[in-house]
């Protein structure tokens, strides 16, 4: 009998990890398909222990003057590198039997990082995963809410400002509108996201499928970039540089008047050169921050023979009178439209950099790509197991997957159905996810120009960010005005009465309760573990649990579910729908791999 006081024998096995390069390159770029095989001979390994380990360098398309200007750039500061893929496969060593399959990846991504975010978390995804974070260097100080894409100051992806230096000395362009800016690689380690990976606690039998095969292919440049929060009009006004004055320190900026000068206030953590949000050879605007919540932007232009607008040729710090003085107009002036009179409204700067780009083409580049694999000995049963295959025996091995279904509708609906294919025999949960369908070009969805708008203050004193705009198009959820929404599985109404979404659809912000608990429900029945609901907004997730407790399934097989939605339109307190949307609808569930002899079979 085994005694509570005393340590039961239990065997170590021996761990190691292995180095596997990417089989068909040494580097990969934008809708390239990246493989990498594991042979058998790593008999067994740890997948979540396993990673992806490889080196990206960002590829800035900076063709001034007619297409754009310099600015800074980073991958999507919630998911990191994970929004390099498209889509994820893995095959079993034939590469004809598909094992796993998810081709929304960033979209199941992003749900789960938003949902289970925890500050500890999401710094290790910054360090690991180059993925943003909050730092204080680059804080807002004017009431807005924390931004995970504003660390411009300890970047993985590019040089940071005077590093090692005095961070409030002067830079200078001498002529060159890139420089100060300078891209340098980042070494990320990924995880991957699915059963046999980081979503498994189980050794996988790689012997047995004779290796497995994992294909990702790279996501398209125009969804990959985004500038910094702290420089877009779009999103959290509040976080950009104040406006104090232009020509000399404090003096307003006369409707029609000429300066080559501008000097910001000393908020928001921008009291040095360092910690300024813009870089030089980037061309700025200013923006008024309304009290009712409205943005208007100022038009610059330049003048004599170059009319490059307000492009940044110089940044120093002014000691006299503790501001930061930005140098415009590469020695020319610029002309304001209107009146800026810092003592009377709170002018923000902005950049135009991309919002005014007319041919942007960034790129990214994937290097020196390693799998790496976290192999176990486990060969003392090895022999056990083929001796019961070889005497007709069966292996199975359970799998938590999850499947992507996709439907479209149209902003002009105002009652739809959307069909749910759950026709698999140990159903855990649906999540659904709408997104906007429109494609925008790289430029827009950087800088959050034309995108689904996610959060609008109502102005006054209640005003925070002004605005939240989306810069993840197409892999991020929008509620899109949605007043009510219902399941049907089976030929009942799940849950028995539709659920009200008007107040978390309301832009001004709301929580509808019933909402709330079904979504947590639905996620932690899908294997995410719920510890933020701050996005629960601005990633928009409609979910149902199909089954509750660790190892209890749903038989989904042969039975009909379709996801009812209603949108009110202008009822009070109810935006209308504003885009057509793709509705991204991921099943997650358990598949068995079942191993006989030389076969092997996959049974969702």
């Amino acid at each position: 009998m085994a005694s509570f006081f005393r340590a039961d024998d239990k065997i170590s096995l021996e761990q190691t990890d292995v180095r596997i390069s990417a089989e068909n390159g040494l580097s990969f770029s934008q809708n390239q398909t990246i493989g990498i095989y594991i042979p058998p001979s790593i008999k067994y390994f740890s997948g979540k222990d396993s990673y992806l380990q490889c080196e990206l360098l960002i590829k800035d398309d900076v063709d001034e003057p007619n297409d754009c200007f310099a600015t800074r750039l980073m991958l999507d500061g919630s998911i990191g590198g994970n929004a390099l893929f498209s889509s994820l496969r893995v095959y079993a060593g034939n590469r004809e039997t598909l094992l796993e399959e998810n081709t929304e990846y960033p979209s199941y991504v992003k749900l789960k990082y938003d949902y289970s975010r925890t500050d500890v978390e999401q710094k290790k995804r910054a360090m690991t995963e180059g993925a943003g974070c909050w730092v204080p260097n680059t804080r807002g100080a004017l009431g807005t809410t924390k931004s995970q894409c504003n660390n411009y100051v300890f970047n993985p992806f590019m040089d940071t400002i005077n590093a090692g230096d005095n961070d409030k000395n002067a830079t200078e362009t001498e002529g060159d509108a890139g420089a100060g800016l300078n891209f340098i690689k980042a070494k990320l380690c990924l995880p991957l996201h699915c059963g046999i990976f980081a979503e498994s606690s189980k050794v996988f039998p790689n012997l047995m499928t004779n290796g497995i095969y994992i294909e990702l292919v790279m996501a398209p440049a125009r969804s990959l970039l985004k500038q910094m929060d702290s420089v877009l009009r779009t999103r959290r006004l509040r976080l950009n540089p104040l406006f104090s004055g232009a020509g000399a320190h404090a003096t307003k900026w006369s409707a029609g008047g000429n300066a080559q000068e501008v000097w910001f206030q000393n908020v928001d953590g921008k009291a040095s050169v360092q910690n300024f949000p813009f870089v030089l050879g980037e061309k700025i605007g200013f923006v008024e921050d309304k009290s009712d919540g409205s943005i208007d932007g100022v038009t610059t232009i330049g003048g004599g023979k170059d009319t490059y607008g307000a492009v940044i040729n110089k940044i120093e710090w002014d000691d006299t009178n503790g501001k930061v003085k930005v140098t415009i107009g590469r020695g020319t002036n610029v002309t304001s439209t209107l009146e800026m009179d810092a003592t009377a409204k709170n002018w923000f700067a902005y950049s135009l950099s991309l919002e005014d780009a007319t041919d942007w083409s960034p790129s990214v580049e994937v290097s020196n790509v390693e799998m790496i694999v976290h192999k176990v000995d486990a060969s003392m049963y090895e022999s056990d197991m083929k001796g019961k295959i070889g005497r007709g025996g069966v292996i199975n091995y359970m799998i938590p997957s999850v499947s992507v279904r996709t439907h479209s509708t149209l902003e002009s609906e105002r009652q739809s159905t959307i069909p749910l294919n759950i026709d698999f025999s140990m159903a855990k949960s649906i999540m659904c996810v709408p997104t906007d369908s429109n494609i925008l070009a790289a430029s827009d969805n950087a800088c959050g120009k034309g995108t689904y708008l996610q959060v609008k203050d109502s102005g006054g004193s209640s005003q925070i960010d002004t605005q939240i705009s989306s810069v993840s198009t197409g892999y991020e959820g929008c509620s899109n005005g949605i007043s009510s929404y219902s399941f049907l599985i089976d030929g009942k109404q799940t849950p028995s009465r539709a659920i009200s979404t008007k107040k978390v659809s309301d832009k001004r912000g709301g929580i509808d309760a019933n909402f709330m608990v079904e979504l947590e429900k639905g996620l932690l029945a899908g294997g995410i573990v719920t510890n933020s609901f701050e996005e629960y907004a601005r990633n928009f997730c409609i979910s149902r649990v199909l089954a509750i407790g660790e190892d209890a399934v749903y038989d989904g097989r042969g039975k009909t579910a379709r996801l009812n939605c209603s949108y009110e339109g202008n009822t009070a307190g109810v935006d209308k729908p504003s885009v057509n949307m793709l509705w991204k609808i991921f099943i997650k569930h358990h598949k068995r791999l079942v191993i006989k002899g030389d076969s092997i079979m996959v049974e969702n």
